[in-house]
């Protein structure tokens, strides 16, 4: 037997050139353009006068008392640190530190974290450091 060859002669439209969505996952979002958060207007005072961590002692826990997100209080404290090694000498207590490298980590750390600029004096990035310096120091 023989058969016939059979072809199939088939016209495509051409493909539309189009770009991608970029990834959100790529993006960094600004924390202060979230929706869900309240408008506030006027800043957010020291919640507690006693030090932060000594718990037993009237002390308070940072990181609930915000009541941030935990990979937000990760991030921001991690980079609060990484802002103390490069300015800051690290063994030395809070107090023994230069004023002026002081004022540049807190307005680095509000430039990078707008957010931290609604807390009164930024006293979110003066306790994440008196608690990484008091461990840092100690060592």
């Amino acid at each position: 037997r023989h058969f016939k060859q059979l072809t199939i002669h088939c016209e495509f439209p051409p493909e539309r050139i189009c770009t991608p969505p970029p990834l959100t996952q790529h993006k960094v979002f600004p924390r202060d353009a979230d929706s869900s958060a309240p408008d506030i207007t006027q800043q957010i005072p020291s919640a507690v006068q006693s030090p932060v961590t000594c718990i037993s002692r009237g002390g308070y826990n940072l990181q609930v008392t915000l009541g941030w997100p935990v990979a937000d209080y990760d991030e921001t404290r991690s980079f609060v640190v990484h802002l103390a090694h490069e300015y800051l000498s690290t063994n030395r207590s809070w107090k023994k530190q230069n004023q002026s490298h002081l004022r540049v980590v807190y307005s680095e750390a509000v430039k990078r974290y707008p957010i931290l600029d609604r807390y009164e004096d930024c006293w979110v990035v003066g306790d994440m450091l008196r608690m990484f310096l008091k461990n840092s120091s100690s060592r």
